[in-house]
């Protein structure tokens, strides 16, 4: 319903799109994103490619950049969900930075693996809705 007609082309997208729907239905589908989403975006950490699937940027000497001194950054990668809408409850300052110059998390578009993903899960529960089912 919503959520195929949102164009979930961003972040911003996808909380209008739970926004227009029915709370009980929003939050259901929130609870379900949200441990795939972080299972998304740890899998992208840890596999050294951005969220959108291509290579991370070399270091000034050419190597591979894991991204990891502390594994603060992978633990903050996490999301959960609040009711209707899915975020990341804390994360240290300098992830910033990796959202914006490695995109450890989507900043814009949302990748496409994600958009399937969402669009998969409110169909499921939205289907449910609709046959009395509810989850």
């Amino acid at each position: 319903m919503a959520v195929d007609r949102a164009g979930l082309r961003s972040i911003q997208a996808l909380k209008r799109a739970f926004k227009r729907m029915p709370i009980t239905a929003s939050a259901r589908i929130s609870a379900r994103y949200a441990p795939v989403a972080t299972q998304l975006a740890q899998d992208a950490h840890g596999s050294g490619r951005t969220v959108y699937g291509t290579p991370r940027p070399r270091s000034v000497d050419g190597q591979a950049l894991t991204l990891e001194r502390t594994g603060a950054a992978k633990r903050a990668l996490q999301f959960i969900a609040t009711g209707r809408d899915v975020r990341i409850p804390v994360m240290p300052q300098y992830v910033k930075y990796l959202i914006g110059v490695y995109s450890v998390l989507p900043n814009g578009p949302l990748p496409q693996e994600w958009r399937e993903r969402i669009q998969k899960i409110a169909a499921e529960v939205l289907y449910a809705e609709l046959h009395g089912g509810g989850q």
